[in-house]
């Protein structure tokens, strides 16, 4: 290496005035072409690992919130679930007619039958139909949402409405009500 050196600077030393700047001045433009170069592709290698960095931080993100709201439907449905277990004791012709009284409304047909399938052995519906006769819709709104409103699990189902012919004002109304229980194995 010093060898090599040597016979560079010898080979300098030959060179007239003009030439030795010349070559002086083309080495140092070489090497800030290089640095400038090198510089660039550092840069751009830089600039792209840092956008990476920032769609995995991104992604980190929507991961954390995800989990985030995979754990709170998680909780929501073992609360659902425990209602499930607790409404296990409802039965839905005895809920229908308290809230019935509450209403001010006679039922009248009510029969309790299977309702329709959940899709999974865990869970299964109970149903009635009743049929309510010569109620006002005033009336009949305060017990449908006393029933929506009041358990959470029971819905109604399938509402058919007519009116009387007798009296205009006042309504017939065929109800199906469900609610949700524990299957055969909850």
């Amino acid at each position: 290496m010093k060898n090599r050196i040597l016979s560079l600077t010898q080979s300098l030393e030959r060179l007239s005035a003009r030439e030795q700047v010349l070559v002086v001045f083309l080495v140092f433009l070489l090497a800030a072409m290089a640095l400038g170069f090198g510089g660039y592709f550092v840069n751009q290698s830089q600039s792209a690992r840092e956008k990476r960095i920032a769609a995995k931080l991104d992604k980190l993100k929507e991961l954390a919130a995800a989990r985030g709201d995979y754990r709170r439907l998680l909780g929501e449905q073992e609360r659902l679930a425990e209602e499930v277990r607790g409404n296990k004791g409802t039965r839905i012709l005895t809920y229908l007619e308290d809230l019935a009284k509450r209403s001010n409304i006679d039922l009248g047909n009510a029969s309790e039958r299977a309702g329709d399938p959940t899709g999974s052995d865990a869970v299964r519906e109970d149903a009635a139909e009743v049929l309510i006769k010569n109620v006002s819709i005033d009336r009949l709104h305060a017990f449908l949402r006393l029933i929506e409103e009041g358990n959470r699990l029971v819905i109604v189902r399938r509402l058919r409405i007519n009116t009387r012919f007798d009296n205009k004002e006042m309504l017939d109304a065929a109800v199906t009500v469900g609610t949700f229980k524990p299957g055969q194995e909850g």
